[in-house]
């Protein structure tokens, strides 16, 4: 596998995991109050999956010579 290669799988990653961000934020407008705390947690958990996600794929591109 290249360092391109494996950019590209962390990108794809990041990705998925912003439209499932994306997702809950929607949701979070119908979510009862009781549960808004652990909703809200799971959101900046994923976000900061996303992040390592995107400056891993960074980090790669730039190993291999190319900045996204």
């Amino acid at each position: 596998m290249t360092y391109q290669e494996w950019a590209e799988e962390y990108m794809e990653s990041a990705r998925i995991l912003k439209e499932r961000i994306d997702k809950l934020k929607k949701q979070s407008g119908n979510t009862p109050i009781s549960e808004l705390r652990e909703l809200n947690f799971r959101i900046n958990t994923m976000y900061m999956m996303y992040l390592d996600c995107t400056k891993t794929a960074e980090l790669l591109m730039k190993r291999r010579g190319v900045a996204y």
